[in-house]
């Protein structure tokens, strides 16, 4: 007889075992794309895919960040109504990214398609994510995997080109936004249940959650976009894309953790499993970061080449302001689902101002390590602001986390 108990078990263990499965993956596409790029051109890529993402964070409007919250209210009619607001934005966007795709430049070309397809991406995932955080998470390994596919035959048949993997970028975006349309089923589009009081609702949590994705991106990727207009060196860029890529996957176990807290807390609060589960995670990534302290070297040189060796220090560095950041990712799903995006906007933008301030003042003198030192500062600030916040509305102890994991563990003993 399966419990509660048992199902929540099994929804992060297959949350987890999937995101496991796309780190791997995804360092596999990262060795394809650095071996293929090389140092240089790989800064390339990592200034399109940089300015693609901080543009789609304005043109989304955090749509898809109030659905949590609309599903607690209004369980039936939520998903289509954030259907018909997908597609509806999915059309206006599409009228303006036609002209523009036309008349600018390549690079610009490659930004402007890679952003509209994740503004739909985005708002699809945190759809599917609420309605099946197991089901979404299968269907992007297998996306991930047909990436990899694609990678490798651009490896073998068109090095050096990065035209050729930023077609593989946006099919990859095709495949699994337009895979989770259709595996969820989100195809209704009734523009007569949307009202001016409707939207009005959306608005006032998804903008706040807009400006919070800004605000994150500046405190994860402002570093990059930095660089590239500070100190315009592509091969610097290329570095530390590479440690910010290590850096990223190492948030992918977090992640895991994340998009469960996001599904439950949509139903309920839970601060005693949120408050376990950033035990775990510093934990695993304790262990990690030490192993990475004594094989990084060679781990760079084994997968990346020589030439990638370089950034050994900037992903340790950046290894370690994972850390902090591991709260804020796991902390700020239940206030989102409960409607308080105004509190993480408040935090984030003290993390964001000190990210910014820490850039121009470290980049000029230090270049990519002035930047990786700005980010550790201000991951830093952004976590702690985040705990103290959250320990202050829960009165969360050490004592009462032992003793919810004991709970989680004799339940699942007895029905054993």
């Amino acid at each position: 007889m399966k419990t509660k108990s048992d199902s929540v078990v099994r929804q992060y263990g297959l949350s987890v075992g999937y995101k496991l499965l796309c780190v791997a993956l995804s360092f596999g596409n990262s060795v394809l794309i650095n071996r293929c790029l090389g140092v240089e051109l790989r800064g390339e890529y990592t200034a399109i895919t940089n300015l693609a993402s901080l543009l789609q964070l304005l043109l989304n409007l955090g749509i898809g960040n109030a659905y949590p919250m609309y599903k607690r209210k209004d369980p039936d009619n939520a998903k289509t109504i954030f259907s018909t607001v997908l597609y509806c934005q999915l059309i206006l966007y599409l009228c303006i990214a036609i002209p523009v795709v036309l008349t600018v430049p390549i690079f610009y070309k490659y930004v402007a398609i890679i952003a509209v397809l994740c503004v739909i991406e985005n708002q699809v995932i945190f759809v599917s994510i609420v309605e099946s955080v197991v089901e979404k998470n299968r269907f992007n390994l297998v996306t991930t995997i047909i990436y990899m596919l694609n990678l490798f035959i651009t490896y073998y048949a068109f090095r050096y080109s990065v035209t050729t993997v930023m077609i593989a970028v946006i099919a990859d975006h095709c495949l699994l936004t337009f895979g989770l349309i259709i595996k969820f089923k989100i195809f209704e589009c009734k523009p007569r249940l949307l009202n001016a009081g409707m939207l009005g609702k959306i608005f006032r949590v998804s903008i706040p959650a807009m400006l919070m994705n800004i605000l994150m991106y500046i405190n994860y990727h402002a570093d990059i976009l930095f660089l590239q207009y500070m100190i315009e060196d592509y091969y610097m860029i290329g570095l530390y894309g590479t440690a910010v890529t290590l850096g990223n996957m190492l948030w992918i176990l977090p992640d895991a953790f994340k998009d469960v807290i996001y599904n439950r807390s949509a139903k309920k609060d839970n601060p005693e499993e949120i408050s376990l589960s950033i035990i775990l995670n510093m934990c695993l990534c304790f262990c990690v970061l030490v192993g990475f302290v004594f094989l990084g070297r060679w781990f760079l040189e084994t997968a990346y080449g020589a030439d990638f060796v370089e950034a050994y220090p900037m992903v340790l560095m950046l290894f370690v302001g994972t850390f902090p950041m591991i709260l804020y990712k796991l902390i700020h799903p239940l206030y989102i689902s409960k409607g308080n995006t105004r509190i993480a906007v408040s935090l984030l933008s003290i993390a964001a101002i000190t990210n910014v301030i820490g850039n121009i003042l470290l980049i000029p003198k230090y270049s990519a390590y002035g930047a990786a030192v700005a980010s550790i500062f201000s991951y830093s600030v952004c976590g702690v602001a985040f705990l103290l916040k959250f320990n202050k509305d829960f009165s969360i102890s050490v004592k009462k986390i032992i003793e919810f994991g004991k709970q989680k563990l004799d339940r699942r003993n007895i029905h054993k």
